[in-house]
């Protein structure tokens, strides 16, 4: 039997829930919007600009979250590595929960300079030298929220029982404030 509590996995489940929905409004208002282009052009091109900024970091720093180690500087965190550390997984559950952890890590090793030398740090020397961090191929993205579906489904069933959808009505709520703006 698993060794974490329900409202211990129900928590690890919103945290991941909401990961997901800050990266899904980010993808649908900026990325994937048709909109984009003549947004952009608009009378509020700046503001929607610096919009996008704030949203792609906070979508990037909630996911870098998910990954930070069970605890750090004495202080215990949840995320990926405290369920599987704290979990008391069954061998088989164990094995796929750390092949999916696998997976996930492979995608936020990728943020992690951009986590720790601008989403959550000041780092001079990367300020100066204006390098690109948090860059990953396209779609992989996509391809990382399936995989934390999987991971977050299976915790959830092996503890509390059922599922955990991740909330797909951000597009609705995106496309109605789209809505409101006038061309």
């Amino acid at each position: 039997m698993p060794a974490l509590s329900a409202s211990v996995v129900v928590e690890f489940c919103k945290l991941c829930g909401w990961a997901y929905e800050a990266w899904l409004n980010h993808r649908e208002l900026f990325d994937q919007n048709p909109r984009a282009q003549e947004l952009h052009e608009s009378l509020a091109g700046d503001a929607l600009t610096r919009l996008s900024v704030v949203s792609q970091e906070y979508a990037l720093l909630q996911i870098a979250k998910l990954h930070d180690r069970a605890v750090v500087s004495g202080n215990v965190t949840l995320g990926i590595d405290y369920v599987l550390t704290y979990g008391g997984w069954p061998n088989p559950v164990r094995a796929h929960l750390e092949s999916l952890a696998t997976e996930l890590n492979r995608f936020a090793s990728q943020l992690r300079d951009a986590r720790n030398k601008s989403l959550s740090h000041n780092d001079l020397s990367t300020i100066v030298a204006g390098a690109t961090l948090g860059a990953f191929d396209k779609y992989e993205d996509e391809e990382y929220f399936k995989v934390l579906q999987e991971f977050v489904n299976t915790v959830h069933n092996e503890v509390v029982g059922g599922l955990w959808p991740f909330n797909d009505l951000v597009k609705n709520d995106v496309a109605a404030l789209l809505a409101t703006i006038k061309p």
